[in-house]
């Protein structure tokens, strides 16, 4: 499928840009000023996955996209295990057994290439999406709906099962590095904080909805990239992105990218196949470090995944 989250709905392409105006956005905690920050919150484990909105128009039809409206591809054996009423269901897509970075490449809008029968059987068998936050057509369309996240989360387990919330009535920071800490001592990645009584925006990137995490990760935008040497010839070695003040980092493919998978990046730059799902350049990517140190160094930092589903990095 071609068309964009807009028109699946029968709007016009242009209703709204497609960009970061399509759901809202996670920030830091910390990030957050203080004064900003709304009481109570609600918290979420965060999923390993790839972003999706699930949409059901008023005919039952319906399909996946990302976060920035695109289709994405080999979803159907996913979509055949829901049978949900009108609205947009928003969740993470999932596969247990593949890395996220395998994952992502799989459901990439940008994918044209089959799926062979062993990658088509996993995702049938495995894939899911594990839901966090529901609105209906009519709030999607208007870029905003007035209903708390809990009148919403209400609303989404009136329709299909759903993940646990770990907290409601969460008021300070103590209660909240409790919870990551658990969360990060079983094996898991980090947090969701939403404000538990703040509406939906389209676009919003701030109070509304923030994470804690384990280490540190931003979503920067690929500027360059170095060959690797040795055995490693004609594979990437590292990809360089822009950072804060200017200044640029190097990070290397971290755990999820393989031999394989480097080269087909490096081999997509030279053909200079920008629709290629390894095509780097101009593409924004998970990078994830230790610590960022107080100079603003990021320690130790690696390429998660690609976020095709973003095109404004976080800094």
């Amino acid at each position: 499928m071609s068309i964009n989250i807009f028109e699946f709905l029968g709007l016009k392409a242009e209703h709204r840009k497609l960009s970061n105006k399509v759901t809202q956005l996670v920030k830091h905690f910390d990030e957050v000023p203080d004064s900003k920050k709304t009481a109570p919150f609600a918290v979420q484990k965060k999923e390993d996955g790839v972003c999706t909105l699930l949409v059901v128009a008023e005919s039952s039809a319906m399909w996946a996209f990302s976060r920035t409206g695109k289709a994405l591809t080999n979803m159907n054996n996913i979509l055949v295990k829901y049978d949900l009423r009108p609205g947009v269901y928003m969740g993470e897509t999932c596969c247990d057994p593949v890395s996220l970075e395998v994952l992502s490449g799989m459901i990439n809008p940008n994918r044209v290439e089959a799926l062979d029968d062993e990658r088509a059987d996993m995702l049938a068998e495995n894939g899911r999406i594990a839901f966090f936050d529901f609105v209906t057509l009519e709030e999607f369309i208007a870029g905003k709906s007035e209903r708390g996240f809990r009148q919403r989360w209400q609303d989404l387990n009136s329709r299909l099962p759903t993940a646990h919330v770990l907290g409601y009535a969460i008021s300070n920071e103590a209660e909240l590095d409790r919870l990551l800490g658990w969360v990060v001592d079983a094996g898991g990645e980090g947090i969701v904080i939403r404000s538990a009584d703040a509406g939906w925006e389209a676009g919003h990137k701030g109070w509304r909805v923030m994470k804690k995490v384990r280490g540190c990760d931003y979503d920067l935008k690929c500027i360059g990239y170095e060959e690797g040497t040795g055995k490693y010839t004609g594979k990437i070695a590292n990809l360089l992105f822009s950072w804060k003040g200017g200044r640029e980092i190097k990070a290397m493919l971290g755990k999820g990218w393989t031999h394989d998978m480097a080269e087909q990046m490096f081999n997509s730059i030279q053909l200079k196949d920008p629709v290629s799902p390894y095509y780097p350049l101009g593409y924004v990517f998970q990078v994830y470090a230790l610590e960022e140190s107080s100079k603003g160094v990021l320690r130790l930092p690696k390429v998660g995944e690609m976020r095709f589903d973003k095109e404004v990095s976080d800094v």
